[in-house]
């Protein structure tokens, strides 16, 4: 089975550098769905970067790379679904999906979960983020749901 992160969007008012920030999810949510894809998570973002996940604040490399092992705490497997995205500046966007978990606990169930996320990329050099906040219910990858 062929996994694609292919995220669609509308050609009108596009930032300059659309291709480029598109091409980045892409690969970034291939590498969140990978557990042992640490370093490359944490190379995603600035070091001063923040991270906000659900509830869960990170700032800068050391928080990220802590809270990215906690993501993987109760999960087995994540794929993400992004399926839009939004631009609202040269260097920010907005993007929605679904993610899909197999939890530790319970091996051979699915949970779904829908998502939204906020971005703001540090255009300087390499392309990176400085700024995500993912919107989702926590409990699902929590386990406790």
């Amino acid at each position: 089975m062929s996994t694609s992160y292919k995220i669609t969007t509308s050609p009108t008012l596009l930032p300059p550098k659309a291709s480029s920030m598109i091409s980045f999810m892409e690969s970034f949510y291939s590498i969140s769905d990978t557990e042992s894809q640490h370093s490359a998570y944490v190379n995603s973002f600035t070091p001063d970067a923040t991270l906000i996940m659900g509830p869960k604040t990170a700032h800068g490399a050391d928080e990220i790379l802590t809270l990215r092992n906690g993501l993987w705490t109760h999960v087995a497997s994540r794929k993400h679904t992004p399926s839009r995205i939004y631009f609202g500046a040269d260097n920010e966007l907005m993007l929605h999906g679904v993610v899909r978990y197999v939890l530790k606990k319970s091996p051979g169930e699915e949970v779904e979960v829908e998502w939204a996320g906020r971005v703001v990329f540090d255009m300087e050099g390499e392309l990176r983020m400085r700024f995500y906040q993912v919107y989702l219910d926590p409990s699902a990858q929590s386990g406790k749901k």
